[in-house]
């Protein structure tokens, strides 16, 4: 009876993995973000390095910059606490009365099959980290409407982020 049950689990547990695996190969781009190399002082700004790797078998367009700010503002990215509660966002300067924000894409490039690219994520820019704690990060980018694309999200890998004083 023992030996069935395990049996069953690990049946279960490879066919889950084979179904990511599966899901994983199909989607037109990944996502991968770099943990960083040493925790984060309270206060100081966490870039986060992520590498675009068009995974379809065609050439795609992906924006890198919108001009506003910074690098990386294109993406959605998503923080949880050490307890996976959202982290509150910050108003961003253009989203304040009286100011303006240049809408488009400034650059962008275009991706053969199997090509990638490292582009900068500015965390701090959207998210208050200035308190200790550990903090779970990921990027997320649609590809609604984009030419040679099926619609859906693609999510990165989650990264771990240790705030000290």
């Amino acid at each position: 009876m023992k030996r069935n049950r395990r049996s069953s689990i690990y049946v279960l547990t490879l066919l889950f993995t084979l179904a990511g695996l599966a899901a994983a190969s199909a989607l037109p781009f990944t996502l991968t973000l770099a943990p960083p190399e040493q925790p984060l002082k309270a206060g100081s700004t966490l870039h986060l390095r992520l590498t675009v790797t068009n995974r379809s078998d065609h050439q795609t367009s992906f924006p890198t910059n919108w001009g506003l700010f910074d690098p990386g503002k294109i993406y959605q990215v998503h923080v949880l606490d050490e307890l996976g509660r959202p982290v509150p966002g910050r108003t961003l300067p253009c989203e304040r009365p009286g100011q303006h924000c240049a809408g488009g894409s400034a650059q962008g490039r275009y991706l053969k099959p199997g090509e990638s690219f490292t582009d900068e994520v500015n965390v701090t820019l959207f998210y208050d980290l200035s308190r200790p704690g550990k903090y779970k990060i990921w990027v997320a980018e649609d590809t609604f409407g984009r030419a040679n694309l099926p619609n859906g999200l693609v999510t990165s890998n989650v990264v771990m982020v240790t705030v000290v004083k």
